[in-house]
């Protein structure tokens, strides 16, 4: 369940929250970060590499500083392919039913606060410090201190230079989650978020030990067969607009259920009709949960599909966005956004 009640600041401050939009990371989060004692760490609901190695590797960090943290996830599911993930951190760390006694939260990679992984349980932890660790655009910053750096190319990249910061020590765990969610949310350092920041931090990570080998394949080159039976239907329902600029595919809940595959396991199929030379928006519907439909947007060649993800109540990136719609037939959601796409590529905004 997503937490909706948690407030902006801990039950005892009077303060206004103080939100950072900078390459660096800020003193007074540090400071925070160095008075916790029982974090529970939370990223947000279907968690990509990103967010799972920033939440597992910050909270290795703390924990070998002698903090006890706990990770956020209700229910223990990760998609299959980044279960290997748990390996580098340990699964001691990950909290999948009421978690024990906490004084913070830290909020890793989650655009908005009804994004936050955590369980029922968790609705009480409104009277503690919330601390909001993102790099995307269009977080509001919900914390009482919020690091937000959209040129950051991943939240993993700003908790590298959080330890730094902190000067703790990065072994070859937390080196090789880091790494990992970078590799992620770069496809591999190919998207145009690949920066020469991001390219430092990785090579600083792989000088503390990341396993670069293990990482690539398993993120590359290790899907198993329901991954692969997905991966044909995206490829059998991929569509393009007349006019090329537009590709799409979707995944009923039946074809994801059918294909040995849960809703945690939909990340970065996009990529296949982004794949498409001269696309301009690509666009993935699918249904992991019956009446839910996701929708991941990626723009090429410097389209933003931030507006049109905003539009219908998402958020994300400018090149790199998604949206939930509840309750609507496929087709009927394929249908309106794939036009709402096509008129803001025809009149610069207009949806």
């Amino acid at each position: 369940m997503v937490l909706d009640t948690l407030k902006h600041m801990d039950a005892t401050s009077t303060a206004t929250p103080v939100v950072y939009r900078d390459h660096r990371s800020p003193r007074e989060l540090i400071e925070a970060l160095r008075r916790v004692r029982r974090p529970l760490l939370a990223g947000h609901v279907t968690p990509d590499a990103d967010c799972i190695s920033s939440c597992l590797g910050l909270a290795v960090a703390m924990r070998e500083s002698g903090v006890a943290p706990q990770v956020s996830l209700p229910g223990g599911q990760l998609a299959k392919r980044l279960e290997f993930l748990v390996d580098y951190a340990g699964r001691d760390l990950l909290c999948t039913a009421e978690p024990g006694p906490i004084d913070a939260v830290i909020a890793l990679d989650t655009a908005g606060i009804k994004r936050l992984n955590l369980s029922a349980a968790a609705a009480s932890l409104n009277e503690h410090l919330v601390l909001n660790i993102d790099h995307h655009e269009s977080n509001p910053g919900f914390g009482r201190v919020n690091w937000i750096d959209p040129r950051a190319s991943s939240t993993s990249e700003m908790v590298y230079h959080i330890l730094v910061g902190m000067n703790l020590p990065i072994g070859p765990g937390v080196a090789s989650l880091l790494y990992a969610g970078i590799h992620g949310d770069t496809a591999g350092f190919s998207l145009p978020n690949t920066t020469a920041d991001s390219l430092h931090a990785a090579a600083e990570l792989i000088r503390a030990g990341a396993d670069v080998a293990t990482i690539g394949e398993r993120l590359c080159r290790s899907q198993n067969r329901s991954d692969f039976d997905l991966l044909r239907r995206v490829y059998d329902h991929t569509t393009v607009t007349p006019d090329g600029r537009i590709a799409y595919s979707f995944l009923t809940h039946e074809d994801i259920v059918g294909a040995g595959c849960h809703a945690e396991d939909i990340d970065d199929q996009v990529s296949i009709p982004r794949s498409l030379a001269g696309i301009r928006i690509a666009l993935l519907f699918s249904e992991g949960e019956p009446g839910v439909i996701r929708i991941n947007l990626r723009g090429e060649g410097g389209t933003s599909v931030l507006p049109l993800a905003q539009h219908y109540g998402g958020g994300g990136h400018a090149a790199s966005a998604g949206v939930r719609i509840r309750n609507r037939p496929m087709r009927d959601v394929i249908d309106e956004v794939v036009a709402a796409a096509a008129r803001r590529l025809d009149g610069e905004g207009r949806t």
